[in-house]
């Protein structure tokens, strides 16, 4: 072997070895996120301490002091990993301006029912916050939930116009009870259990609830000639 080979060998190693800490670091950051995520589901912000989640995810607690420096930072990373694939979605919402409103309501239910079906602690950790007006639901309303309202508003608004969708509900209301709609089935798990012995991670029982979902909220909207 060279000595030019030699070295560039010797560089690959150390790169190598420089790297793997950079990756157990962000692994560690993302198991921290996680269990971050499924406590202050189970918790809230007030039940969940910083000792508690380094507990369940297993790491000693100076490291979550070495990623997070407060309880309030956790938790905004945390929202922020939950609800990254929102932000996704809300990005690709241009593709449905080639869609009549209807359609483009039906596709955008579709779409935030199987996002809170991929991440079932979402709803439950949407529920414990929104109860009382926080800095943090604040920022948690501006950040990801008004833009998914917005455009549904703005569905709504444009199918009103072309005269499909019902003039005499206001807006907020319906988007409210649309994205309420959508979250409710996964923040009963326990009770749809007991009650009906349904499971609301099965994908057979995530299609039922969006297509009753749709069903009726489009009979409740569409004018009456479009029923």
């Amino acid at each position: 072997m060279s000595a030019a080979s030699s070295r560039r060998n010797g560089r690959g190693g150390k790169l190598a070895k420089s790297v793997e800490p950079s990756q157990r670091g962000a692994a560690t950051r993302d198991v921290i996120l996680e269990t971050a995520i499924d406590c202050f589901a189970r918790s809230g912000y007030e039940g969940t301490s910083m000792s508690a989640v380094a507990r369940s995810a297993g790491v000693a607690q100076p490291l979550m002091h070495y990623y997070f420096a407060s309880k309030d930072e956790l938790w905004r990373a945390a929202i922020s990993k939950a609800f990254s694939e929102m932000l996704v979605q809300q990005k690709l919402n241009h593709e449905l301006e080639e869609l009549d409103p209807v359609s483009a309501l039906q596709v955008l239910i579709r779409r935030h029912i199987s996002f809170l079906a991929r991440h079932p602690n979402v709803a439950p950790l949407l529920a414990s916050e929104a109860q009382f007006s926080t800095d943090r639901v604040n920022w948690l309303t501006d950040t990801y939930i008004a833009p998914l309202e917005q455009h549904l508003s703005k569905l709504i608004e444009l199918g009103r116009r072309d005269g499909r969708i019902r003039d005499d509900l206001p807006i907020p209301f319906v988007a409210r009870f649309i994205v309420g709609s959508a979250s409710a089935f996964f923040m009963t798990s326990a009770l749809m259990e007991r009650m009906y012995g349904i499971d609301t991670a099965d994908p057979d029982a995530v299609e039922t609830y969006t297509r009753v979902t749709i069903d009726l909220t489009l009979k409740g909207l569409l004018a009456t000639e479009q029923e």
